[in-house]
């Protein structure tokens, strides 16, 4: 059985935060790029795309697809550079619109409703025990296109309240209008 091509894999999986589709994926990437499809080989695939992006070993360490590992780390800088890479590529906006979108759908359908980031801010969110992201691309009023990743860690207050501070920072960068 053939599979469907990612453009349409990467909307199930991103929207909704599909975990067990980012393992799948990231064992078929092993398996098609060493002919293993381990966690070890995707990791070593990632591994080398992420370091032929110029991302230090240092910044990352990956351990499943999901990022539900405990072992799993990113910095914040890393995501930026994946994003920014992305953003050149051509196949841009498949990437771009497979992320969920403030205000509409996915995993932020309910956030930043009623504001400039509304149907504005396409991005990624993560969450595991204290830890928690928003990660993507926004544009400012004035039409320029902006990168963020924003990562907290070891919080002390309800978790819905650093998910306001995050979406307040979205707001913020939506309705930039300076250079």
């Amino acid at each position: 059985m053939k599979s469907p091509p990612l453009r349409e894999i990467l909307p199930a999986l991103e929207k909704p935060s599909q975990n067990q589709i980012a393992e799948i994926l990231f064992k078929t990437l092993g398996l098609e790029q060493t002919g293993v499809g381990t966690a070890d080989s995707g990791r070593a695939v990632i591994e080398r795309q992420l370091a032929a992006w110029g991302i230090a070993p240092t910044s990352v360490a990956v351990r499943d697809g999901s990022g539900l590992s405990r072992h799993d780390y990113i910095a914040p800088d890393a995501i930026v550079r994946v994003l920014d890479v992305m953003r050149k590529s051509p196949n841009f906006v498949v990437f771009r619109d497979a992320l969920p979108l403030a205000g509409v759908d996915g995993t932020i359908a309910n956030r930043m409703r009623g504001t400039a980031a509304a149907g504005n801010v396409h991005a990624k969110t993560g969450f595991v025990d204290k830890a928690r992201s928003l990660s993507g691309y926004v544009t400012t009023a004035n039409g320029r296109v902006l990168i963020f990743s924003l990562l907290c860690n070891n919080w002390t207050t309800p978790s819905r309240e650093v998910d306001q501070v995050a979406d307040a920072i979205a707001v913020r960068l939506a309705g930039l209008t300076g250079r």
